[in-house]
């Protein structure tokens, strides 16, 4: 994508994210080359060029374009899956793991694609996907997903992930040899990782989990993170029984393993984190790691609930993740900010986290989290990356504070959406899709994938 200039004018309310939490009413943000030239209240600058594209945000609630920390696309093909639908993780990941042999480059596309609408469609502008299913000949899954993002317009961070032990949930067909790993990642990093400013592609060192990567496996990954500075990213403290089996196969807890394996590291951050002790706490703080909260996923599967009002207190990096959509089973961020608000609620009070708290974990905090301090706040020299959400809406209707109203009240879908100063979404419609036909594509082939397996 090429960055843009644009005057989004109008704003009925600009929920910036900035430090003092800013927002403002009838508002505007001036975007100039994919940055944020200026921003206010009230009447514009004369010096805003009377020919620079506009968009009117009359009726519209502004903020920073989400970001989204976890994913795996590949798994639309498998939303309510009836097998692994009333399942806790592990007998779940066996029951869906059998299908993916003739999944393909393809078929990685096709779902993200049809991933990044839903995102896009509920606010996000920045996209992690952890994907570490390389079927046998599938050499440029990675790649694929590269394509359909820019296709899409949207900041993509492809995780490339990796399984080399077999056990009872994973068929030879899904694992790879260490050296190909290595090798493929080393190639990505150097074809398309870009670390400046207003970047576009980045790539994230990412094995699958300490259950199914070797212990080289993990020590290489950490190493080849740190030599080329890119992020590191893994599965850990979802469960108990990742725990209890990490306790008899290593002799310590997932964490502690990990850090023995190289992941002391303040480009890492783990996704769910639930299951941690006091003292782990500190350990994440002391060296900057973070964990991605997966609000739904955790209820979906029964894995319990992410102390993130207690990161956040501990000065903890976390951001939102959506996480696979076969165990949410959607993809809208709005909506698994509001799981993330009402979830914390539950365990720590009603006290204990605001609709500007949870907006924070999917913006600046999530961004930081990721190693981005060019998106997650509307402010000068920023991205100019926006989601913009309908005022008036039947399910807020009759609400006193409708930025408030975003997540305390159902979740909504965008107007609009902006990325770097590309409007990508526009009253309700992403640019240049047919969504019916890429639906109908996505259905089509997720039944071929069911057919293949009996149950």
């Amino acid at each position: 994508m090429q960055n843009a200039s644009l005057l989004i004018h109008n704003l009925d309310y600009l929920v910036t994210m900035d430090a003092d939490r800013r927002i403002l009413q009838d508002a505007w943000v001036w975007i100039e080359d994919g940055d944020i030239k200026a921003l206010g209240e009230g009447k514009l600058p004369e010096a805003i060029p009377e020919d620079l594209s506009r968009l009117d945000g009359k009726g519209k609630i502004g903020t920073p374009g989400l970001v989204n920390c976890h994913h795996h696309f590949y798994q639309n093909m498998a939303r309510a899956y009836t097998p692994g639908n009333n399942l806790p993780l592990l007998p779940w990941l066996a029951a869906m793991n059998k299908l993916w042999q003739p999944f393909r480059e393809d078929d990685l596309a096709l779902c993200t694609e049809l991933g990044l609408v839903e995102l896009m469609l509920s606010g996000a502008t920045t996209v992690a996907d952890h994907h570490y299913v390389f079927p046998d000949g599938a050499v440029n899954m990675i790649d694929a997903q590269f394509e359909a993002a820019s296709r899409m317009g949207v900041r993509f961070h492809a995780s490339r992930g990796s399984m080399n032990v077999k056990s009872d949930l994973i068929s030879d067909w899904a694992l790879q040899e260490e050296a190909e790993i290595l090798d493929d990642t080393v190639r990505l990093i150097e074809t398309h990782h870009d670390a400046g400013h207003g970047s576009w592609r980045q790539i994230i060192v990412a094995p699958c989990a300490a259950t199914s990567c070797s212990e080289s496996l993990l020590k290489a990954s950490a190493e080849l993170a740190k030599k080329y500075k890119v992020g590191l990213h893994t599965h850990c403290g979802e469960t108990v029984p990742e725990n209890e089996f990490s306790m008899e196969k290593f002799g310590r807890r997932p964490l502690a393993y990990l850090l023995d394996c190289g992941w002391d590291y303040d480009r890492t951050w783990l996704a769910h984190g639930i299951h941690f002790e006091d003292t782990e706490l500190d350990q994440l703080q002391s060296i900057g790691i973070g964990v991605a909260h997966c609000p739904n996923a955790n209820m979906r599967l029964g894995s319990g609930i992410c102390r993130v009002p207690e990161f956040i207190e501990r000065g903890i990096k976390v951001g939102i993740a959506v996480d696979g959509s076969a165990s949410n089973d959607s993809g809208h961020i709005l909506g698994e900010l509001r799981q993330a608000l009402y979830l914390a609620r539950v365990r720590y009070g009603a006290e204990a986290m605001s609709v500007l708290d949870a907006l924070e974990v999917g913006t600046w905090r999530a961004a930081e989290m990721m190693g981005r301090n060019d998106i997650g706040r509307i402010a000068t020299g920023l991205c100019g990356d926006l989601a913009l959400f309908p005022v008036e809406d039947l399910y807020a209707n009759g609400c006193e504070n409708p930025v408030d109203a975003l997540l305390i009240c159902h979740p909504r879908q965008v107007s609009d959406l902006v990325v770097g100063g590309n409007v990508r979404v526009c009253d309700g419609e992403v640019i240049g899709l047919d969504l019916e036909e890429l639906m109908a594509r996505h259905q089509d082939r997720a039944d071929v994938i069911h057919a293949g397996v009996a149950y």
